[in-house]
């Protein structure tokens, strides 16, 4: 099967989407023939599109021009003319690019009519501040277009598979589950890691650039209760944001690091006892497949895909409130549960094999295959 690959990347490449597609396409050649759509966009094209859509949202500049018709537009015009050249016998979108006159398939983790929803239920949408309804609204009516013609849809997850049957009315034998593989980390953890885990559990760890989406204003506030009513040694240290996202100093007990390098990731993992990421808007969470590779135990919310990836009682546990005690109790009971820290480091070797990028390959290819 001559498979064509599109996706619009980013100016550098690899890093697209968490380095999704960059990971897919790789594991894809070994397993198909694998020729490149693009789409690519020149900087004058990039920045004109940025000016254009720029906002000013609570003192920022933001643009959300990768979802504006221009843009849209554009990514379906060179698709289309890189598919009338190429002649893929079927097309492998991330995302949903543009309807083809040839079989194609999407790679996606959630959907516009997940944003109308949330734009429903609490009146704005802080994880796209730029967005307006209307501009949702199109960009929803856009995407099941794209959906009726497709041949199927790669779900990253359980979750978003069956939102896109039971909301979005897509037929079920068009809809197929494939988990997403881990890109950041690599080879195997010392068993001194769970022995020093076994000895004391006072280090917790959060990673996301998205602080506040990523629920880290209320794990701030739980390590205070944390440390206030259960332990004053427990720190918790946070990865992501380029600048300390709260208004005031770091506080006591708090570790900031900033950015850093997707190779420092694993050893991350390693030196800490719990991951700890309550996110309100959260398409897939590769984080905590990463985190629980590594025999880490995580804590989410009760919410998108993360009650699939964490398994409540077992490798983690699941908060259902915003408020920090609520948090900081979820986190206590885990830190004293022998048996999920047991269970969740007998369990990551079957995670990693699972969530790798050669077993997403397969599925897609066997997938596509048979439609």
């Amino acid at each position: 099967m001559k498979l064509g690959f599109a996706c619009s990347w980013d100016p550098v490449p690899e890093p697209t989407w968490s380095y999704t597609p960059w990971n897919l396409r790789e594991a894809l050649r070994s397993r198909a023939e694998v020729v490149d759509l693009g789409v690519t966009h020149s900087s004058l094209v990039r920045l004109g599109l940025k000016a254009a859509h720029a906002r000013r949202v609570n003192g920022q500049w933001v643009s959300m021009w990768r979802h504006s018709r221009a843009a849209r537009f554009y990514e379906e015009s060179v698709l289309r003319k890189a598919c009338s050249s190429l002649a893929p016998d079927a097309v492998l979108q991330i995302q949903d690019l543009a309807v083809l006159s040839r079989p194609y398939f999407l790679v996606q983790d959630l959907s516009y009519d997940v944003l109308l929803e949330l734009l429903a239920r609490e009146g704005s949408l802080t994880h796209f501040p730029s967005l307006s309804a209307d501009s949702v609204q199109w960009s929803a009516d856009r995407q099941r277009r794209v959906y009726a013609s497709a041949a199927g849809v790669f779900a990253m997850s359980r979750w978003f598979a069956d939102h896109l049957v039971s909301v979005t009315g897509l037929p079920a034998s068009r809809v197929h589950v494939v988990n997403p593989g881990i890109s950041a980390l690599s080879g195997a953890v010392s068993d001194d890691v769970f022995a020093r885990r076994v000895s004391s559990r006072r280090k917790l760890l959060m990673v996301g650039k998205d602080f506040h989406t990523k629920g880290g204003d209320q794990v701030v506030k739980a390590l205070s209760v944390l440390r206030r009513d259960v332990d004053p040694a427990i720190t918790l240290t946070v990865v992501g944001p380029s600048a300390w996202p709260l208004p005031g100093e770091v506080p006591d007990g708090v570790s900031f690091l900033g950015r850093l390098p997707v190779s420092e990731l694993a050893d991350l993992y390693d030196a800490h006892d719990l991951f700890v990421l309550p996110s309100r808007f959260e398409g897939f969470g590769i984080a905590f497949v990463e985190a629980l590779s590594r025999g880490l135990p995580c804590v989410g919310r009760d919410a998108f895909a993360m009650p699939e990836i964490i398994s409540a009682g077992r490798t983690g546990e699941l908060v259902r409130s915003e408020e920090p005690e609520d948090l900081a109790k979820v986190i206590a009971s885990v830190l004293a549960d022998d048996s999920i820290y047991q269970h969740t480091w007998d369990a990551r070797e079957e995670t990693a094999r699972h969530y790798s990028w050669g077993r997403a390959a397969d599925d897609v290819v066997r997938i596509a295959g048979q439609g």
